[in-house]
């Protein structure tokens, strides 16, 4: 799930995980317009939730951004710069001893929480134990290894210490880090917003919202929030005014209101932006044509605006199905050759993004392109694959309904295994609109009676450039829990597990070359995933935004950096 970065509206209707957004709200009063209110709009899905070590998905990162104080964080910045983090809260990047296994960063003086509470060491030890805590939810930071990275992570993890024991405060002003081994990635980490500074008595919340309104050391703070239909930010009256902190992580808006339709296919809050009612929308499949011919990124009145990402949407194939009709390399491997990509990706409208069959996208190191299965739907190379038993299963299609593209895609999908010569027998299965994750990332749910055996969509995109962040966070089987799971394909494979394992231990251009070869081999001999598409964000603005700065790394504009004029 970008998780991690933020897509589009349409990214989002998908269900995409990681990581991804499109925008929408109600109509703001000529008060609110005046005074530099910015509105976004957000269709076809509320927030998964805005707990900071619980947030997982990629339009809950995206407004994140805009709220937290990490140690390195991504400046707001467009193009190649804004991709590459720079210290934050931490005075520089840290200083690295003991053979790579021991970080150590300095932390500035005079930071603040929204509340007026200092800034220091322990604002960052909490937020860790938050992410692993057994006590939460879901202990996300399990997925990434970041208990198996920090000396005592999993004595912490497993509820067995009160303490992460690597994580030490020599002064208030100084977080010592000691890790288990060497970790290529561990600087790129610090940057995610599960380790932001949060208040030192947060509690542990074990529901899937979390905490929804918290004091917060970014340029914004959440001062409303119920996760499905509003969310409100406001400044941090204590963001630091220092030409550093302005030019590279400005606060323009005087406030921020996302509302959120879970029940909306997004042609409403379009209209609405574009009669400047609201500020952002996300351009679903269904009005791209009409919003292209009108528009263009330059705009007077209004503007069309596309932009990478670096996102891959799937179809999830669930390797522990009740049914049994997903559960083997034979069976996936043929309904890879079976759903045709170019279908699929056609139901997303133009400017969606690239087709693709892997897991890999151009930005992470080791990615090279790989073709096996093709884009058309080829039902008789799905027929003769050897050892496949897909004729009489019951197949069961989960999708969102209140999407469009994500509707008919599941329609096509039941179209294309139903009668000869796969003979499947296809069911429907609506999401609640209101909850798409919760039954992927539910053991008991996905592995009963009734669970699904593949979705309309589902994807990732990069929590940081490196290739351990799309297979071993997303198909390490050794991580699944009861909840909260990443891993909901339910792929567990002892012999890959290993090859990951392999490759996350190198680093270099062999860590690159190891996790290409991860690619080729994932695809070609366990495919649990249809690969469809390598995404684009496509967004419209009303008249009333200026200073439009687009960020690749999010795959949405910098909220905290626009300017609402008119």
């Amino acid at each position: 799930m970008h998780r991690k970065s933020l897509l589009s509206l349409f990214m989002l209707s998908m269900g995409v995980a990681l990581l991804v957004a499109a925008t929408m709200v109600g109509v703001a009063s000529a008060k609110s317009a005046s005074s530099g209110t910015l509105i976004v709009t957000q269709a076809g899905t509320g927030f998964d939730t805005l707990d900071p070590q619980l947030s997982y998905v990629s339009n809950d990162w995206g407004l994140l951004y805009n709220t937290e104080l990490t140690l390195l964080n991504f400046p707001t910045k467009s193009g190649t710069a804004g991709t590459k983090l720079i210290p934050q809260a931490a005075t520089a990047f840290p200083t690295i001893s003991n053979g790579g296994k021991t970080y150590t960063f300095k932390i500035r003086a005079g930071l603040h929480l929204s509340n007026g509470a200092s800034v220091g060491c322990a604002n960052f030890v909490r937020a860790f134990e938050r992410n692993l805590s057994p006590k939460m939810y879901a202990a996300y930071g399990v997925f990434d290894s970041v208990d198996k990275f920090l000396v005592g992570g999993s004595k912490f993890a497993a509820g067995k210490a009160s303490k992460i024991s690597g994580l030490t405060c020599p002064t208030a002003l100084t977080l010592k880090m000691q890790l288990t081994q060497v970790v290529p990635q561990w600087t790129a980490i610090m940057g995610m917003p599960w380790f932001m500074a949060v208040p030192t008595n947060l509690a542990y919340n074990n529901t899937p919202g979390g905490v929804k309104v918290y004091a917060s050391g970014g340029p914004y703070y959440i001062s409303k929030n119920n996760n499905d239909t509003l969310t409100v930010l406001k400044r941090n009256p204590k963001w630091p005014t220092i030409p550093y902190f302005k030019s590279n992580w400005p606060a323009n808006p005087l406030s921020i209101v996302i509302k959120s339709n879970a029940n909306s296919n997004g042609t409403p809050e379009l209209l609405q932006a574009e009669k400047a009612q609201v500020d952002l929308a996300g351009v679903a499949s269904q009005d791209v044509v009409a919003v292209k011919k009108k528009y263009t990124a330059t705009s007077t009145n209004g503007s069309y605006h596309v932009g990478p990402t670096t996102c891959v949407l799937w179809n999830a194939m669930n390797d522990q199905s009740a049914n049994n009709a997903t559960d083997t390399p034979a069976n996936r491997k043929a309904l890879n050759y079976a759903i045709s990509r170019n279908v699929e990706n056609n139901f997303l409208g133009p400017d969606a993004g690239n087709s693709t069959e892997q897991i890999l996208v151009p930005a992470i190191p080791g990615y090279k392109k790989i073709s096996y299965y093709g884009g058309t739907g080829n039902l008789t190379a799905a027929n003769n694959v050897p050892g496949q038993t897909l004729a009489g299963k019951d197949f069961n299609i989960y999708y969102r309904s209140s999407s469009t593209s994500q509707t008919n895609i599941a329609e096509y999908i039941q179209q294309q295994v139903n009668g000869a010569p796969l003979n499947m027998h296809p069911h429907l299965i609506p999401s609640d609109p209101s909850g798409y994750y919760h039954p992927l990332m539910t053991r008991s749910i996905a592995t009963g009676n009734g669970g699904y055996n593949i979705t309309a969509s589902g994807g990732w995109c990069a929590d940081y450039e490196d290739g351990f962040d799309y297979f071993n966070v997303n198909f390490d089987g050794r991580t699944l829990t009861d909840t909260g799971n990443t891993d909901y394909m339910y792929f567990n494979n002892p012999t890959f597990n290993t090859h990951m394992d392999q490759a996350a231990a190198k680093s270099g251009s062999a860590r690159a070359t190891a996790y290409g070869n991860l690619d080729k081999e994932f695809m070609q001999t366990y495919a649990p995933i249809i690969p469809k598409i390598i995404t684009t964000e496509r967004e419209f603005a009303s008249k009333r935004v200026h200073n439009w700065i687009y960020s690749t790394w999010w795959g949405q504009p910098f909220w905290n950096a626009i300017k609402i004029i008119g």
